[in-house]
């Protein structure tokens, strides 16, 4: 069944994964749909700040109640999501592949366009409430330089987005895979996703705990872990920070 989104704008916010967590706290049904034109204190994976000119961008959060999830499969929520961002994406870039970065970047050719945080909460062994937080470049043409290689709709193609009708588009479009995930079509999203992953297949270079080496993505475990295989064929695992991606 599809959810009843409503959308709300604000001028400026602390951050939209804020205001969400509120009416989440509140009791609010999902839907909810919070975006801002600047958010004051945006934040990204692992605590990262988000950082986004004002206006420029589409920075904005949506209140799901996956009630029917086990805690134990929350990651197909991120697999969901990020997906629902590179269908957006690819009706815009047609020159460069559209990928998933592991866990849930989304990048246009070795750039990252967009950061998803998805924060859950739970008192049973399902999933009572997500805050979905996406955070997706699309106008702006300049970067802070320690951010080390950000890109925007706007580079890749010379064309302006606005902020507005992208959002529309992308709840369309994140509606359409949180139904498949509410409807039970996990194997859809699971080959989706992998189908879809940054260097999958590829022999490239990454870093872990001091030691750099080249390794080959052959899978996602389902609680989110990335699986590689090494140069030397030795099968290593790796949860979420324990990796880099050297670029």
């Amino acid at each position: 069944m599809s959810v009843v989104f409503q959308v709300e704008w604000h001028k400026r916010v602390s951050s939209t994964n804020d205001v969400c967590q509120q009416y989440a706290t509140k009791g609010a049904d999902e839907g909810i749909v919070v975006a801002a034109e600047f958010q004051e204190q945006g934040r990204g994976q692992r605590g990262n700040a988000w950082e986004s000119q004002e206006g420029q961008n589409l920075t904005f959060s949506v209140l799901l109640r996956p009630n029917f999830l086990p805690v134990a499969e929350q990651f197909y929520l991120s697999k969901a999501i990020s997906l629902a961002v590179s269908d957006w994406l690819v009706a815009y870039v047609t020159n460069k592949p559209v990928k998933i970065k592991w866990p849930n970047d989304i990048y246009i050719g070795d750039s990252k366009v967009c950061g998803i945080l998805i924060e859950n909460s739970f008192s049973s062994q399902y999933l009572e409430s997500t805050v979905v937080g996406v955070g997706i470049n699309l106008n702006q043409l300049s970067f802070p330089d320690d951010l080390p290689n950000p890109t925007s709709l706007l580079l890749e193609t010379g064309s302006r987005v606005d902020p507005r009708n992208a959002l529309a588009e992308m709840v369309s479009c994140i509606d359409g895979r949180y139904q498949q995930l509410t409807e039970g079509y996990r194997e859809n999203i699971d080959n989706d996703y992998f189908n879809a992953i940054y260097r999958k297949n590829q022999l490239c270079k990454y870093y872990s705990n001091g030691e750099e080496f080249y390794a080959t993505i052959i899978g996602i475990q389902p609680t989110g872990e990335l699986v590689l295989r090494t140069a030397e064929g030795a099968i290593r695992t790796f949860a979420f920070k324990e990796v880099t991606f050297i670029i």
